[in-house]
């Protein structure tokens, strides 16, 4: 795949892109990058004109010392949007990405056709907590791959090699600052609850059913919070189950989205 840069709010990222019709943006999670959706995007690829990129901070995004808050996030997203001339989307978002596809669509629902989240941030408060302990001081090979285990549904599905592309892409101080910043950024979103009751966009709602960093519970209440909405538990998937049970995932995103 070709990589493309642009600039977004001031800020440089890279992005990929391939296929045709109506585009799709995927947007990853805490210390994640466009490489995270390797199994999804070319399945995706033939049926919609995908983006993946990387978000401000992450991957190789430009990582400028700032305070980190989701409203820098919602903004760069929507920055994104303008700088690539897509003026509405689906959108799919995973972890933190879904948070942030979340208070983007709150916002900006004209910007939205369709919404996808998988295992969202936002309405659980411990997540962060958890994520510290695993990391200590800071990540190394050996407690990275103890949290992938971890978030994963089945431990022997963790790669090798995107553990050591997350380190490769964590070892500068701006990638230290950018993570830990939005690790402890304040929680600006809790009238997310009351704001999604008035969110009118199609939204599918994705949970692994073994996620033990953001339990499938809050797939449930999101349900509940979202009245267009539809849930899909995946069986024996854990936090990240795009990269788990890429063909069952990739399935419902697409017979969501292709659905009249």
């Amino acid at each position: 795949m070709k990589e493309h840069w642009v600039a977004v709010n001031g800020y440089k990222t890279r992005f990929i892109v391939k296929g045709s019709g109506f585009p799709v943006i995927l947007v990853h999670g805490l210390g994640g990058s466009l490489e995270t959706w390797r199994n999804n995007f070319g399945f995706l690829a033939k049926r919609f004109k995908v983006y993946a990129f990387d978000m401000l901070g992450f991957g190789l995004a430009d990582k400028p010392k700032i305070q980190y808050r989701i409203g820098v996030f919602t903004g760069f997203l929507k920055g994104f949007l303008d700088a690539v001339g897509v003026e509405k989307a689906y959108i799919v978002g995973n972890s933190l990405g879904g948070l942030i596809s979340l208070w983007f669509a709150v916002h900006h629902q004209n910007r939205l056709e369709k919404l996808v989240v998988e295992s969202a941030a936002g309405l659980e408060v411990g997540a962060r907590y958890v994520i510290k302990r695993f990391m200590g001081e800071w990540w190394t090979m050996e407690n990275l791959k103890r949290f992938y285990q971890f978030v994963y549904g089945d431990p022997s599905r963790v790669s090798e090699e995107i553990l050591a592309l997350r380190l490769e892409m964590f070892s500068s101080p701006e990638a230290q600052h950018a993570y830990k910043s939005t690790l402890n950024m304040p929680r600006e979103w809790e009238t997310l609850p009351e704001k999604l009751a008035s969110l009118e966009t199609p939204t599918l709602i994705v949970w692994g059913a073994q996620d033990k960093l953001i339990p499938v519970k809050h797939a449930h209440q999101l349900h509940k919070l979202i009245k267009n909405s539809k849930l899909v538990i995946l069986e024996d998937a854990g936090h990240v189950a795009h990269a788990e049970k890429p063909q069952e995932f990739n399935k419902a995103v697409a017979g969501f989205l292709e659905d009249p």
